[in-house]
């Protein structure tokens, strides 16, 4: 652990390489962890010419959270900034203009004319209802258990409350749920199908 002297501020990592030199190199290799009990985004590795230098890699975590993504990636550009020309500083890169399909999966959802309104509303009801399925399916396969195995799962709960209507308002949960999912988003699709 370090401590820093007072006045002394900390260079964030933007600052360390704003100082730096840009390049534009090539993804050349993406290498995924092994499958374990958690499986990371990918590492991609970027080559660079380097006018005055001979080529030098460089490895940087895909921003693409889902494991195997990084293979699409290869052989497309990137821009970076880089502090030192030794090749064999790997973790010397912070890239700053990634391929267009990374920054169209990063960007927010932010829908702009006549129906963004409506897009961003249907979304939000079609995520309620996605909630709602997921609790409805949770219930269910609780309530299930409950019914299957005799009734000692419910022995110290009130007496008004019925098993059989609660599977039943469960199971109607996750499908109304499901059916309400589809029609918010292919509403949120035609809301966004005015925006263009």
């Amino acid at each position: 652990m370090s401590f820093l002297r007072s006045g002394k501020r900390s260079r964030t990592r933007e600052e360390r390489f704003a100082e730096g030199h840009f390049a534009v190199g090539v993804i050349e290799n993406s290498i995924e962890e092994p499958a374990g009990e958690t499986q990371g985004a990918d590492t991609l590795v970027i080559r660079a010419d380097v006018r005055g230098h001979r080529a030098f890699r460089r490895s940087v975590t895909c921003p693409l959270s889902m494991p195997g993504r990084g293979r699409d990636l290869v052989g497309q550009p990137v821009g970076f900034r880089h502090v030192t020309d030794d090749p064999d500083d790997v973790e010397d890169v912070f890239v700053v203009r990634w391929p267009d399909e990374v920054r169209k999966a990063l960007e927010p959802f932010r829908p702009v004319g006549p129906g963004a309104r409506r897009a961003r509303a249907w979304r939000f009801l079609g995520q309620c209802s996605a909630v709602v399925t997921v609790g409805g399916i949770l219930l269910t396969s609780v309530m299930l258990i409950g019914v299957v195995f005799a009734s000692e799962v419910f022995a110290d709960l009130p007496a008004w409350f019925r098993p059989g209507v609660a599977l039943a308002a469960s199971a109607g949960a996750a499908v109304l749920g499901t059916l309400t999912f589809a029609l918010c988003d292919s509403r949120m699709s035609a809301a966004l199908a005015r925006t263009r």
